[in-house]
């Protein structure tokens, strides 16, 4: 058993001296447990604790900092929810535990919680634990660092530097390229059906295991990382916040309950979206070095091809399929396209064209769509009415709409958005209202200087 030693730094400058498990000179590290707030006798602001364990002890393969920064990471830009807010509450004991579990090979996931997200689609999202997310955020990046080197550049999903925005750019970056050659040009586009439920979990365990003993990654790491895929996402149980009606609009092949034996991984995990990539990189090295294929990119399970000849496209896609079902158990949706380039690529809620990019219609429908609705709750003549919470909440949904265009060559919607919506740019005008006018019901006249009522 080892031992922590607590020296929490006091107001007057004393000392305040606990034990509790595990300490080793090897790894002290200093936290401020008041955030800040401590004078420590006009000294310094750092409170701490001072963790030290015994040399030797653990080789290094988990310390509580790395447990630490892993929290701070895992509460970055998160609503709290019930279940954070009580691990924040005694965080330190929860870092304790967590290092115990790890450190003796018992950790496992706890239960999660699914809800149903309907947009764009009908799915559920399972939440892990928030116990659970601090350990996938210690474990993801040691993995990532063994894997990043490996990774095609045309891999977007979940991986820094990428993202979907990047994806668009250089999908219209193909796309101007094979446009400018012989014949206009083509692309092929494919997704897996029902890809994380389809994920055999063996498989999956075979190609991390190799790689984590060949690199050598701690014992500890790679445990959590099989207690991570060893048996079903819902053997700890499952905390459903969602109603039967919800739930009935997730088609049953979609359910994570009624996935095969053997297969499946919770769709809103960090290590879910790592675990995908690694998964399809064996397609990516395929079409890559296999295949041949000079333009191709990938986001998570939705990927296209682009190419001069059409019939050299249909026959990747016949290599693909085969690969898919062979090497790793999947299958591509029925609905495909293999189509001219001037037809546009709808493709991560954009149309793109080798001369421009659209914002897809559906999304456009969304936009008008939620500026309609807070029209006919807060608009009324020339007057704007709402409770600052509701305009804090336009200006939220706006900007989050405006992110997304600003991607697209998207002048002339955004004309047409301000000329149906006149009052928009009044309403989303950002106001510090006073706490007292947080209850009341404000009223602005949008032809004029906005003004409280």
């Amino acid at each position: 058993m080892t031992k922590l030693r607590y020296q929490h730094g006091c107001a007057d400058g004393s000392k305040v001296h606990g034990e509790a498990a595990a300490w080793s000179s090897a790894s002290a590290w200093n936290v401020n447990f008041n955030n800040g707030n401590v004078n420590n006798n006009h000294r310094n602001n750092n409170g701490f604790a001072l963790a030290v364990r015994r040399a030797g002890e653990f080789q290094g393969e988990v310390s509580l900092q790395d447990l630490y920064r892993a929290w701070r990471r895992a509460r970055r830009q998160k609503v709290p929810s019930f279940n954070q807010l009580r691990f924040d509450g005694r965080w330190s004991d929860g870092l304790l535990r967590l290092e115990r579990e790890l450190v003796g090979g018992t950790w496992s996931p706890r239960p999660s919680t699914c809800f149903i997200a309907t947009r764009p689609k009908a799915r559920e999202i399972h939440a892990p634990d928030f116990a659970d997310r601090v350990v996938h955020h210690w474990l993801v990046p040691q993995l990532e660092a063994l894997w990043e080197p490996t990774f095609i550049h045309d891999s977007y999903a979940n991986r820094k530097g990428r993202g979907s925005h990047a994806a668009v750019r250089r999908a219209q970056e193909f796309s101007r390229q094979v446009h400018s050659g012989q014949g206009g040009g083509y692309y092929l586009q494919l997704d897996v059906a029902n890809f994380f439920n389809s994920i055999h979990r063996p498989t999956l365990w075979g190609m991390l295991r190799k790689r984590m003993q060949r690199r050598g990654l701690s014992a500890t790491a790679q445990k959590a990382t099989h207690a991570l895929i060893r048996r079903s996402p819902l053997h700890a149980g499952v905390h459903y916040r969602a109603t039967d009606a919800e739930l009935a609009q997730v088609p049953p092949h979609k359910r994570l309950v009624n996935a095969p034996a053997g297969r499946g991984l919770p769709i809103g995990n960090l290590s879910s979206q790592f675990f995908a990539n690694v998964y399809l990189d064996a397609l990516d090295q395929f079409v890559k070095h296999e295949l041949k294929a000079a333009r191709y990119l990938r986001y998570v399970d939705d990927f296209v091809l682009f190419h001069h000849d059409r019939e050299q496209l249909a026959a990747w896609r016949d290599q693909i399929e085969a690969f898919l079902a062979d090497r790793l158990g999947l299958r591509l949706k029925a609905e495909q396209h293999l189509r001219r380039l001037t037809d546009g690529i709808d493709f991560l809620g954009y149309v793109i064209y080798p001369t421009h990019t659209l914002a897809r219609q559906r999304v456009v429908g969304h936009v008008r769509q939620a500026l309609a609705e807070w029209e006919g709750v807060h608009v009324e003549g020339n007057k704007l009415h709402g409770r600052p919470s509701a305009f804090r909440d336009l200006r939220t949904r706006l900007a989050s709409y405006q992110g997304h265009l600003r991607h697209a060559n998207s002048h002339h919607l955004l004309a047409s958005l301000h000329h149906r919506f006149p009052w928009l740019d009044c309403a989303a005008t950002p106001r510090r209202f006073s706490h007292r006018a947080e209850r009341q019901t404000i009223s602005i006249d949008f032809r004029k200087e906005p003004t409280n009522g």
